[in-house]
């Protein structure tokens, strides 16, 4: 197998770190950022036009905690700036009446946008970013 190259990042000031190995040959990795701080407390309330990015697209966000606090909407959400609907293959992922939903860390990040299927309730949301 051939060797393959691959540009050495300074790690000074950054979450890239590069170290020389014993061989001479180098290591290099990204140390992920925890969450440094909870935002506000924040809410949608549910509604049948929906909304686009309700939460905004941020890189530093680590955290996501979806609460849908009414006892009969289902929540539909796009991990997108696209309006979701209740049609089948619009949506990404749905919070049903009571329920609860946090993120995998690899949408953390994205816009999520959402639509309810009655207008009842609220969604309580909680983020965490990393400074």
């Amino acid at each position: 197998m051939a060797d393959v190259s691959i540009p050495i990042t300074a790690g000074s000031g950054t979450n890239v770190h590069c170290f020389q190995r014993g061989d001479a040959a180098y290591d290099q990795y990204v140390r992920e950022a925890p969450a440094s701080g909870v935002a506000a407390p924040s809410s949608w309330t549910i509604a049948v036009t929906g909304t686009t990015s309700v939460l905004a697209a941020d890189i530093t966000r680590r955290m996501v905690i979806l609460w849908n606090t009414s006892a009969t909407a289902t929540v539909y959400l796009r991990y997108d700036v696209t309006l979701p609907t209740t049609a089948v293959n619009n949506w990404h992922d749905k919070i049903p009446p009571g329920a609860r939903l946090s993120f995998e860390k690899e949408l953390t990040t994205l816009a999520v946008s959402m639509i309810g299927d009655i207008a009842n309730g609220s969604i309580e949301i909680c983020t965490a970013t990393a400074a």
